[in-house]
């Protein structure tokens, strides 16, 4: 866990800009339409950790801090007001979400389980609502978050942290051999897995007594999953690694650390998702994981998929993208997956590849020990 003394700053709305200079899109874009039970409500953290210097500041005593955005069951009252998608940038202001801003948790909702997700390099938290408000429809608290130096984050005071082009991978790298992959992103996964444990503490703090009376006794913290995205399910799988209270871990092209897929290090039923083009260039690495788990691991390959098929900016800007999937189609299998394992594994409820198997795009099999 992260030691140190932390300092909250809550506000409403999302703050990051996209790094990825857009084209002009449609007068407005809706995101697809939840499909679980519950209104979904958002709200957003600012915490700092005194204990990490700021990296990303000339000043010294600037001290390392990351945004948490939320995404939970919601009783929202008739005036509550609808999220923005990112209300600063001017690429998302036409996005409308189905979240409502700071609303009270639901009453009937306790001890909801809570799933951390960690953005890819030179992502934005928020490129995941859909897979969020999907969640949090469920019954699930999600809460992504904005790591300086890895994604691209805004803080609430318009400080703008930009990717640090030193966890860019040169041409070629990401062919392999793994060794030196697993070595270049050695530090961007120690950091992020920092930053997960700061969050964790600080959510523990929610739990215990949240200012606001929004979460306070509400949070489920010893059954957590994660998600990872690209770079972020590797930190993730290092996170999963540390915490024994990580019951669910999926990845989107991400690949945990070269010790934990050779040892055999997590021994949970784990989901790892890779689009069947980049298959051929990533088969040895998820090998490597999955002949030495010590458990059953779901591997799903995704027909058509591309590498951001799982965020929400091939459906705001489908011509950035040049994926055969269609991008509401994209979204659709991605959140039917990752709401159907997560689930099963911190629910109990239903059968993951019964569940999804009539999706042709979708192909699920089981590997490692039962």
């Amino acid at each position: 866990m992260v030691e140190g003394v932390f300092r909250n700053i809550v506000y409403g709305a999302s703050t990051a800009l996209s790094i990825t200079v857009m084209n002009a899109q449609a007068d407005s874009v809706r995101l697809l339409e939840p499909r679980g039970t519950y209104a979904v409500g958002t709200v957003t953290y600012e915490w700092q950790d005194f204990s990490r210097p700021a990296e990303y500041s000339a000043y010294p005593e600037d001290r390392r801090t990351v945004v948490a955005q939320f995404w939970y069951p919601a009783n929202p009252a008739p005036d509550d007001q609808q999220a923005s998608y990112n209300p600063i940038s001017e690429d998302y202001r036409k996005v409308s979400t189905n979240s409502f801003l700071r609303s009270g948790f639901h009453t009937s909702v306790e001890n909801a389980n809570l799933i951390l997700f960690a953005p890819g390099r030179g992502t934005e938290r928020f490129l995941y609502t859909t897979l969020a408000e999907d969640l949090a429809s469920h019954g699930f608290v999600v809460v992504s978050v904005d790591m300086p130096s890895i994604g691209y984050v805004i803080f609430g005071d318009g400080l703008i942290v930009k990717p640090d082009s030193g966890f860019r991978p040169p041409p070629g790298m990401m062919g392999g051999p793994y060794e030196k992959v697993d070595q270049f992103f050695e530090l961007p996964t120690a950091m992020g897995t920092a930053d997960l444990d700061l969050v964790y503490e600080k959510l523990i703090d929610l739990n215990r007594s949240d200012p606001d009376q929004r979460f306070t006794g509400r949070l489920g913290l010893d059954t957590v999953g994660i998600f990872g995205h690209s770079l972020g399910g590797r930190i993730a799988g290092r996170f999963t690694t540390d915490h024994d209270f990580v019951k669910a871990y999926a990845a989107m092209e991400g690949i945990p650390p070269r010790d934990i897929r050779y040892g055999g290090k997590i021994g949970i039923p784990t989901l790892m998702i890779c689009s069947k083009g980049t298959l051929p260039y990533a088969i040895e690495n998820y090998k490597s994981y999955l002949d030495n788990s010590p458990v059953s691991t779901y591997f799903a390959v995704l027909d058509d998929f591309g590498h951001n098929s799982v965020t929400d900016n091939p459906f705001i800007y489908p011509d950035r993208f040049n994926y055969p999937i269609d991008p509401e189609e994209g979204l659709q299998i991605s959140r039917k997956l990752l709401t159907a394992y997560f689930l099963g594994q911190l629910k109990g409820r239903g059968d993951l590849q019964e569940d999804l198997k009539d999706i042709e795009q979708l192909n699920i099999s089981t590997h490692g020990k039962n």
